[in-house]
C-alpha cells in the first residue's frame, strides 16, 4: 500500500529533497519538496502556528498521477547553518509518504494511527544528520506498512477530523473580486500586482487568506472580499477553514515570493 519514503528540508537557499528512499525520480522529488514545504509554511505566522506534527494531505506528487502522499513536518537541530533564523529556531523539515491513489480510501481510514505513529517517530529526530539516515527512515516506512497490513488499524474518522485530499492544482486556489463584489477565479501564473486583493485558499493548511495587495484599499472591496471568502468557507469546505485578513507589507511580501516561487517552478 505504501510505496516509499521522501525527507525535504528547508537548506540555507531553500526547500530540497535529503533522502529519497522510492521510485520517483530526483526531479519529481526536488519539485514535490519546493511546491510542498512552500504550500505547508506558506502563511504560517509565528511558530506556535506552525503545522508541527499534523499529518497533512493526501497531496499528488507532480508528474505522477496515480502516486500520492502523506506529510509531516517537524524541526530538528540544525548541524551547520549560516541563516540566523535557522539557527534560532531550527531547520524546517517534512517527511513524506507515499502510497498508490487506489488506496486512498483506506488511507484515509487509517488516518489517525498513521498521524500518531509519525508524531512518535519524528519527535525523536533531533539532529539534522538523523535526516538523511536511510535505515532510520526506513523503519519509520516499516512502521506505516505495518499498519496497513493489520486487521485491527481500522478507526473511523469523525466528519470534523476528515483528511482533506488535496487536488492536481497543488493546494493553492487563487480568486479575486471586482467593485461589484464578483468572485473571480485567477490563473496562478497570472499578474498579481495588477490586482488590489487576492483571495488565497490553501487547501493543504485549511486556511482562506484575504490579502491586500495594495497599501490602500477601499473598505467596500475588502467588504466584498470577506464575503467572499466567507462563502467559500461556508458552501465548499463545510465551516473547517479558517480566514486570515493580511494587511501587514513584510507578511504579504513574504507570502507573494512565496507564490513566485512556485510560479516559477510551474512555467519550466
Amino acid at each position: 500500500m505504501f510505496s516509499g519514503i521522501i525527507v525535504t528540508t528547508m537548506g540555507d537557499r531553500g526547500p530540497y529533497p535529503l533522502l529519497n528512499l522510492s521510485n520517483i525520480p530526483e526531479d519529481t522529488a526536488e519539485n514535490l519538496s519546493v511546491i510542498g514545504m512552500t504550500i505547508l509554511f506558506m502563511g504560517a505566522g509565528t511558530l506556535a502556528e506552525r503545522q508541527h506534527y499534523r499529518l497533512h494531505g493526501s497531496l499528488p506528487i507532480p508528474n505522477n498521477p496515480n502516486i500520492e502522499a502523506l506529510a509531516m513536518s517537524f524541526t530538528v537541530s540544525p548541524t551547520e547553518t549560516t541563516d540566523i533564523r535557522i539557527d534560532q529556531h531550527g531547520r524546517e523539515s517534512t517527511i513524506w509518504i507515499l502510497f498508490n491513489s487506489i488506496n486512498r480510501e483506506r488511507i484515509f481510514q487509517l488516518h489517525p494511527v498513521i498521524e500518531r505513529t509519525l508524531q512518535e517517530e519524528t519527535k525523536k529526530i533531533k539532529d539534522e544528520k538523523d535526516l538523511s539516515d536511510p535505515e532510520k527512515m526506513q523503519i519509520i516506512l516499516t512502521r506505516i506498512k505495518q499498519i496497513s497490513e493489520s486487521p485491527d488499524s481500522h478507526i473511523s474518522i469523525p466528519d470534523s477530523a476528515e483528511p482533506s485530499y488535496v487536488h492536481e492544482k497543488g493546494g493553492l486556489e487563487f480568486f479575486t473580486v471586482n467593485t461589484e463584489g464578483d468572485l473571480i477565479e485567477i490563473n496562478l501564473q497570472a499578474d498579481l500586482e495588477s490586482l488590489s486583493v487576492l483571495i488565497l485558499v490553501n487547501t493543504l493548511l485549511n486556511r482562506i487568506f484575504l490579502i491586500e495587495l495594495k497599501d490602500s484599499i477601499s473598505q467596500h472591496l475588502m467588504f466584498h472580499a470577506g464575503a467572499s471568502a466567507s462563502n467559500i468557507n461556508t458552501n465548499r469546505f463545510k465551516n473547517r477553514f479558517s480566514i486570515r485578513n493580511v494587511s501587514d507589507p513584510m507578511e504579504r511580501e513574504m507570502i507573494l515570493e512565496k507564490i513566485g516561487v512556485i510560479q516559477e517552478l510551474g512555467s519550466q
